[in-house]
């Protein structure tokens, strides 16, 4: 069976099964966890954290929260699946959070979503709703057989902790995810 394309945030293992809740994180790509060294702005970078499901480290791709004086998590890397186009986890980290960065600092992430682009399903970064998903707005792919609303079901499921009804937006057939809400909402990681 293979092993679904990525692993988000707090322990999805596949898209039918969630794994428990991970509270260890383990510093990595040479980012610092003091708030000291870290901007008063968003910042998205990678960090390495303990995937209970497996029992090894992995690539995340983590948010700083200056308001909240913590990082959360959006996206855990896990899956191979990608490696035969060339794209490691740790490579798809790194570029997925230099994506989430630029689609924030231009203003155009206010909103996650979905789409398709080239045939492949793609989770986007909007900056209103009713806006389609592109390749200009593409933060990663997903699996071909993924369900990319699924997906955003779960990452939005993550940050409440179980329960999705309140970030969770929709217009029409879209579903939006509001992400400032998810910068309050979702738990911080513990970074001791």
């Amino acid at each position: 069976m293979q092993r679904q394309s990525f692993f988000i945030g707090l322990g999805l293992t596949a898209l039918t099964s969630l794994a428990s809740l991970s509270v260890s994180i383990y510093p990595g790509f040479g980012q610092s966890t003091t708030s000291e060294s870290q901007p008063n702005k968003v910042t998205f970078f990678c960090r390495q954290i303990f995937d209970k499901a497996s029992g090894e480290n992995i690539p995340a791709t983590v948010a700083w929260i200056p308001e909240r004086q913590g990082n959360i998590r959006f996206i855990g890397w896990k899956s191979e699946y990608f490696n035969k186009s060339g794209w490691t986890p740790e490579e798809r980290c790194e570029k997925v959070a230099a994506k989430f960065q630029q689609s924030y600092d231009q203003g155009r992430l206010n909103y996650l979503s979905y789409g398709t682009t080239n045939g492949y399903p793609i989770i986007c970064g909007l900056a209103n709703q009713g806006e389609t998903c592109n390749s200009s707005n593409q933060l990663f792919t997903i699996k071909s057989d993924s369900n990319p609303e699924l997906i955003l079901q779960r990452l939005t499921d993550i940050s409440e902790g179980g329960t999705s009804v309140e970030i969770l937006q929709s217009s029409g057939e879209q579903m939006y995810i509001a992400v400032q809400d998810f910068f309050k909402k979702t738990p911080l990681l513990n970074t001791k």
